[in-house]
This record gives structure tokens, C-alpha cells and sequence, in this order.
């Protein structure tokens, strides 16, 4: 995971450098895949709580540790899920904004484009009369 965000971390730099430009029909859905992935692993980090605590599973001694096993596996324990859910969505959110940096910065090229080709025709129409 650490590759993958080291990697968006770049992208999102070079997106803020105005070297990443990515076209706005495209990046829409990209971002709105984004977020509701981000929502989902919200969702099932809320939802750890309740797996946390496990039960049910007799009452020996080794039930009592495999259930206490088991709930550190969904939140505290070595590789846990709320890590990992909180490690996934770091990178859904880095990736979001190099969408959101490298669409405003197309945009914002694009309207400088206009705005460079209308002033030259005012120039031209200007020095033409």
C-alpha cells in the first residue's frame, strides 16, 4: 500500500505542478468512482465495532482467545481491517484530488487558451481598422 500512495503522491505533485492534465469526461467518473469507494470503506469501518467482539464460540479457554483472536482482526491487531480501510482510503482520497488538481488545471488552461486567442483577434481587428 505504501507503493501506491508513494505513487499518487507523485501524481498529485505533478498535477499541482500543472504537468498532469487529465480530460474532464473522463476524470468525472473516475472521481465519482472514487468517492463512492471512499464511502463504502467508511461504511464498513463503522460497521467493525460489532466484529470486534466475538462470541459464541463455546466455553473453553482456546474459545475465549481464538474469539479475542478474531476481534483484534477487524480493529488493534497485527494487519487489522480498520488499517487497512483507513490505508485504502488515503490513497482513494490522493487519487480523488490529483483528479480534482489536473481537471481545474485543464480547465484553467483551457480558458487562458480562450482568453489568449480572443485577445489576439481583438488585436488583429483593432490593427486592421
Amino acid at each position: 500500500m505504501a507503493d501506491e500512495k508513494s505513487r499518487w503522491e507523485t501524481l498529485k505533485s505533478e498535477a499541482e505542478a500543472g504537468r498532469l492534465y487529465l480530460d474532464p469526461s473522463v476524470a468525472t467518473s473516475c472521481r465519482d468512482a472514487s468517492n463512492k469507494q471512499i464511502a463504502l470503506f467508511h461504511d464498513l469501518q463503522r460497521n467493525l465495532s460489532a466484529l470486534s467482539s466475538v462470541s459464541g464460540l463455546g466455553r473453553f479457554d482456546c474459545a475465549d482467545e481464538l474469539a479475542k483472536m478474531l476481534g483484534m482482526k477487524a480493529i488493534g491487531g497485527e494487519r487489522d481491517f480498520d488499517t487497512a480501510f483507513k490505508e485504502h482510503i488515503e490513497v482513494l482520497e490522493l487519487i480523488r484530488d490529483t483528479i480534482e488538481i489536473s481537471v481545474k488545471k485543464y480547465e484553467q488552461q483551457q480558458a487562458d487558451q480562450v482568453a489568449a486567442t480572443n485577445t489576439l483577434l481583438g488585436d488583429l481587428d483593432s490593427g486592421g481598422k
